[in-house]
């Protein structure tokens, strides 16, 4: 395989059968390897269609799946560890928190969020919007905390470099 081919990012396509679509998994993949700069290849997999594309090398697995120098990988959190170990510094930026508790903070509600948009009966979600907010409430404190550990008066003093705001 060509340098720029050596990845493949296989992800669900929208309902135009083409475009990127809403699956937060697939996005979260595709936004690791944008951020890193690596290049790759992405290919929008029309579930309702059919799922021929895999079926040589990832039969019955679920998007997405990323092919690595032929070799897939089907786990979204396996291939975010893959990718961090494969394609770290100082080749590619690192996109692991400085911090463990953010990390975890960030976590929880990147899946409280993608269960909310991803469930087809709205009713469901009726009485968990605090549950919600309190997950977006404890990123927000987390951030706040190690914000006042690099600035002493945060509400007040700016930062000179986005980047120099490791979580």
């Amino acid at each position: 395989m060509a340098e720029s081919s050596k990845i493949q990012l296989f992800v669900k396509a929208s309902d135009d059968g083409e475009t990127i679509g809403h699956c937060p998994f697939c996005q979260r993949l595709f936004m690791i390897l944008l951020l890193k700069g690596v290049p790759f290849t992405l290919t929008t997999v029309d579930t309702k269609r059919s799922l021929d594309v895999l079926k040589d090398f990832a039969p019955g697995a679920q998007l997405p799946v990323l092919l690595y120098d032929g070799e897939p990988k089907t786990d979204t959190n396996m291939i975010e560890e893959f990718l961090e170990e494969t394609l770290g510094p100082p080749s590619f930026p690192s996109l692991v928190p400085k911090y463990k508790e953010s990390s975890i903070a960030g976590n929880d509600v990147f899946h409280k969020f993608s269960a909310y948009i991803k469930n087809p009966v709205p009713a469901q979600d009726e009485g968990k919007d605090d549950k919600k907010e309190g997950e977006v409430n404890r990123l927000d404190e987390r951030s706040f905390t190690h914000l006042k550990r690099v600035l002493p008066n945060p509400e007040t003093q700016s930062v000179g470099h986005w980047q120099d705001l490791a979580l």
